[in-house]
């Protein structure tokens, strides 16, 4: 007589539980960059075209800004940073350990 698969309860996969020192306090959203760049070259450009699109409306709409604080008499600069300034640069330099 054949044998019949063991009747095993599937075991469920146990994901992360609650942390040990949380003790009731509400967990607070991260902060920090998110938009993790796709893995398919398509889905990168698509990504790509969008940041770009993104770029030219924003520029557009500081300009068209700029322009009526212009209009009206005050004086509205763009200002944007110099290509040799660092993004670090900003936080000050880094501490040793």
């Amino acid at each position: 007589m054949p044998q019949k698969a063991l009747f095993n309860k599937a075991r469920k996969t146990q994901g992360k539980s609650l942390a040990a020192n949380r003790h009731g306090k509400i967990l607070k959203q991260k902060k920090g960059k998110f938009a993790l760049q796709p893995k398919r070259d398509s889905a990168k450009k698509i990504l790509d075209d969008g940041m770009e699109l993104t770029k030219a409306i924003n520029k557009k709409n500081e300009e068209a800004a700029a322009g009526k604080a212009e209009q009206s008499g005050g004086r509205l600069g763009i200002v944007k940073a110099p290509p040799s300034a660092d993004k670090d640069s900003k936080y000050g330099p880094k501490k040793p350990r």
